[in-house]
């Protein structure tokens, strides 16, 4: 096991000792110190593999889009109708 130093503020240690005082989950600052990091990576990661995953989507869908001619240019009004019309017709509204 690795051994870390942390320097925290004098109102963080003492809310610290109040949760385990109060709380009687933890026998020492040490051990809810290791529970909070443990909590803390597991929630980081877990938000790092969601954001990779929307990365991916993301340059999946931006893939397919120049595939299908999406310059990043809106599309005019006359262009814009155009697709409604189709829509319309497509969809039998």
């Amino acid at each position: 096991m690795k051994m870390l130093s942390v320097a925290v503020e004098d109102d963080f240690a003492k809310a610290i000792d109040k949760t385990i005082k109060c709380s009687g989950l933890y026998s020492s600052r040490s051990e809810f110190l290791k529970d909070s990091i443990r909590k803390n990576l597991t929630a980081t990661m877990k938000m790092s593999d969601s954001l990779k995953s929307i990365r991916e989507g993301a340059e999946k869908l931006a893939s397919l889009a120049r595939q299908r001619g999406f310059t990043g240019k809106l599309p005019s009004k006359r262009e814009r109708e155009k697709f409604a019309k189709e829509f319309i017709k497509e969809h039998g509204l």
